[in-house]
């Protein structure tokens, strides 16, 4: 169920940030502050317009998930409202406060927890704190993103672990051979010869041997788990003509695709393209004061990390290119005169972006690729998927005659775009 609020004025300083400020508080409804837990739950009830006049009314405390629904569906209506903390179930939490027809919004949580470092605290006084910091009305909103999209973002988390995971295993087995003075180099550990290879270099204790046997099944395990997932991805990808569109976009691959619909979500929520870049976290910071001078800094560690580092992965591609493509020529120019690479390829990551931006939002971009490139982008993907994934999603038999579906679905998301 999608919620439609009345919200508050964003300042003119926070344009450029993807800030949802609450709805205002309702007029004759009550305020419902909730401390989510894995499994209680605490509400603080208030009534009022603002933490002067706000009056306490009611608490529940230690509340299980579905006390806490029949609580709500029975006490309260639609001219209530749910203020709850940004967490692991937060999401879940209101988009189930939604289904009963009731109003619920998320607050950040680095706001909220501003107000907690007092010398006394607990679930009671949280909870009546998440009500009173949304009645101070500094508080933004977390977009509740919906269903399809946070199981695209949990997938995506999920891939990500594996990656990091893989990566951790192959350096965890350097390690072990660095340390008995066996070099691999720039071998691939993943290969059978190179464990033949690394059993010869030297004699091995029994248990020694054994250490090798659980570094290269933790390898092989962790190449196998990630294999599956980015074949889960390849999945979703081929069946989303909108993510097949973005593969047009240059420095955009699979993951990529994918992780841009799974963050972004609707497009729409963000008005311009500037306060996508700003929720991304590629745009740069600055700081003033009085007359002194401008100071300006690079990317911080704020917006979404996950995402960012995919496009800057993307930009690093395109310089690596050389100037076969417009933004590659466009990136070597900025380096040229600024001389720094990573200023290059961050604003070319965040061109990336605002040339997604139009994608998504129906407009014609700028940077595409030549019909060769994205051809070999659908090839890749169809060799992803595999003969057996192909057959099941009716994809055709051979990598020719999948490129072929996959690519007349690229042409439906042009009279999908919003």
């Amino acid at each position: 169920m999608t919620k439609i609020y009345q919200l508050r004025t964003v300042p003119k300083q926070a344009l450029g940030v993807e800030t949802y400020l609450a709805p205002l508080p309702p007029l004759q409804g009550k305020i419902i502050g909730l401390d989510c837990h894995p499994d209680p739950f605490t509400a603080a009830v208030f009534v009022g317009q603002t933490p002067q006049d706000a009056r306490k009314v009611g608490s529940r405390e230690n509340l299980g998930l579905q006390a806490l629904l029949g609580w709500a569906a029975k006490e309260f209506g639609v001219q209530d409202l749910f203020v709850l903390e940004a967490g692991s179930n937060s999401f879940e939490l209101c988009t189930r406060l939604h289904a009963l027809g009731l109003r619920a919004v998320v607050l950040e949580s680095c706001h909220v927890g501003k107000h907690a470092k007092t010398y006394a605290d607990n679930d009671k006084m949280a909870a009546a704190r998440i009500a009173l910091v949304y009645l101070a009305g500094n508080a933004p909103c977390v977009w509740v993103p919906d269903e399809q999209s946070r199981q695209r973002r949990e997938l995506l988390h999920l891939y990500g672990k594996a990656v990091a995971d893989h990566t951790a295993a192959s350096n965890s087995l350097r390690a072990y051979l660095n340390g008995n003075a066996v070099r691999a180099a720039r071998r691939n550990l993943e290969l059978e010869s190179t464990r033949q290879w690394i059993l010869k270099q030297r004699d091995w204790a029994p248990m020694q041997r054994d250490i090798l046997a659980e570094h290269f099944g933790d390898l092989k395990a962790a190449k196998e788990r990630r294999k599956r997932l980015y074949r889960l991805i390849a999945a979703e990808l081929s069946a989303q003509p909108m993510m097949l569109r973005c593969l047009k976009v240059l420095g955009v691959g699979l993951i990529n695709a994918f992780a841009l619909l799974a963050v972004i979500g609707d497009v729409r929520r963000f008005e311009r393209p500037e306060k996508l870049v700003a929720y991304i976290g590629l745009n740069p910071g600055q700081r003033q004061s009085g007359m002194g001078k401008t100071i300006k800094f690079g990317l911080a560690k704020r917006g979404r990390g996950d995402l960012r580092h995919l496009l800057i992965q993307g930009a690093q591609a395109l310089l690596r290119m050389g100037r076969a493509t417009t933004l590659g020529q466009w990136g070597w120019k900025l380096f040229a005169r600024k001389g720094n690479r990573n200023v290059a390829v961050a604003a070319l990551a965040r061109k990336l972006l605002v040339q997604v931006w139009h994608m998504l939002s129906g407009n014609p971009p700028a940077a595409l690729e030549t019909d060769k490139s994205f051809t070999l982008k659908l090839h890749k993907l169809a060799v992803v998927l595999g003969k057996p994934l192909r057959h099941e999603l009716r994809l055709g038999e051979t990598l020719s005659a999948c490129t072929r579906i996959l690519r007349s679905r690229t042409l439906q998301a042009a009279t999908t775009a919003p």
